[in-house]
C-alpha cells in the first residue's frame, strides 16, 4: 500500500529538516568528498560517526554520501567508529567487482595513520598475527598459535616521528580483518591513543582513537587516471594538527 497524500508531505518535510539540520550543525556534505566519478564516491568520515546505518540512529557516511549523490551507493570499504579516514562507496555493482579485483592484484593502496603510545624503536617492521573476532566480547583476540578459528594477518608499519611518549607510524595492511590494527598495535606493545578496548591509558574525551585512514590509491575504471585521495585531519585537534605539520615537513 503506498502512502497518502499527507504521508509523501510530511516525509519530504522531515527530509528537508534533517539535510537543514545537518547543514547547521556539520559542514557542507561536499567538504567531506575526496573524489567522485561515475563509478566512485570517496568521503572523509569524522571520528564518531557510523559508516552504515545501526541501531543508534545517528547519521551515517553512507547516508550522507546518498543524500549527496542521489542515487544508490555501496560500501565498498569500512572504518570503526572512533576512527576518521577515507571510505569508499560504489554507485553500481560493477565497480564493486572492479575494486576486488584491483585488490585481489595487489593494485590497491590504502594507508593509515597511527599515534600510538610508547616509543617504537623499529624504523620499519612487519607484524604477522592470527586473529579471530569474538562477537561476545566486539574485539579482536590473538592466538599465540595457529588455530582453525583464527586468520592470518598481516601489518607493515614505519615510524614517522616521536612525539613526547607517543610514536606515530605510516601503517599497511596486507589483510582486512576486524580491528585488525588496533588489535596488533596493542599486542605489539604500543596500544593506539585514546582505544581503552585494547588497553590505551584512557580515553579520549569524543571516544575517538588515533587511527585515520589517510591515503588510498588505485586506477579508475577507464584505467586512464590514478584515484589518489588523502584524508584531512583534524585541525580542531591539536596532536592531530601537529601530525599534519610533520607530514608537510616531509614532503
Amino acid at each position: 500500500m503506498g502512502l497518502n497524500p499527507i504521508q509523501i508531505l510530511e516525509k519530504k518535510l522531515l527530509n528537508f529538516q534533517n539535510t537543514k539540520k545537518l547543514n547547521k550543525e556539520r559542514p557542507p556534505i561536499s567538504s567531506l568528498v575526496r573524489w567522485k566519478d561515475h563509478h566512485f564516491l570517496v568521503m572523509d568520515k569524522p571520528a564518531g560517526m557510523p559508516v552504515q546505518e545501526d541501531q543508534t540512529g545517528d547519521m551515517s557516511l553512507w547516508r550522507l554520501g546518498k543524500i549527496y549523490s542521489k542515487i544508490k551507493i555501496h560500501v565498498a570499504t569500512r572504518l570503526d567508529r572512533p576512527v576518521n579516514g577515507l571510505v569508499i562507496f560504489c554507485k553500481n555493482p560493477e565497480s564493486i567487482k572492479y575494486l576486488e579485483s584491483l585488490k585481489a592484484a595487489s593494485k590497491f593502496e590504502k594507508y593509515y595513520l597511527a599515534l600510538v603510545e610508547g616509543k617504537v624503536t623499529q624504523n620499519t617492521g612487519l607484524i604477522e598475527s592470527n586473529l579471530k573476532h569474538d562477537k561476545h566480547l566486539r574485539k579482536a583476540i590473538i592466538a599465540e598459535t595457529e588455530d582453525d578459528d583464527y586468520k592470518k594477518a598481516k601489518l607493515e608499519f614505519e615510524l614517522l616521528h616521536h612525539l613526547d611518549n607517543y610514536s606515530l607510524l605510516r601503517i599497511k595492511i596486507e589483510t582486512g580483518r576486524f580491528h585488525q590494527i588496533r588489535a596488533q598495535l596493542a599486542n605489539f606493545g604500543f596500544p593506539i591513543k585514546g582505544d581503552v578496548k585494547y588497553g590505551a591509558r584512557r580515553s579520549n574525551e569524543d571516544k575517538s582513537i588515533y587511527l585515520c585512514c589517510h591515503e588510498i590509491k588505485f586506477m579508475n575504471k577507464a584505467k586512464s587516471k590514478q584515484i589518489h585521495c588523502f584524508a584531512k585531519l583534524p585541525s580542531s585537534d591539536n596532536l592531530w594538527s601537529l601530525t599534519k605539520e610533520i607530514l608537510d615537513g616531509r614532503k
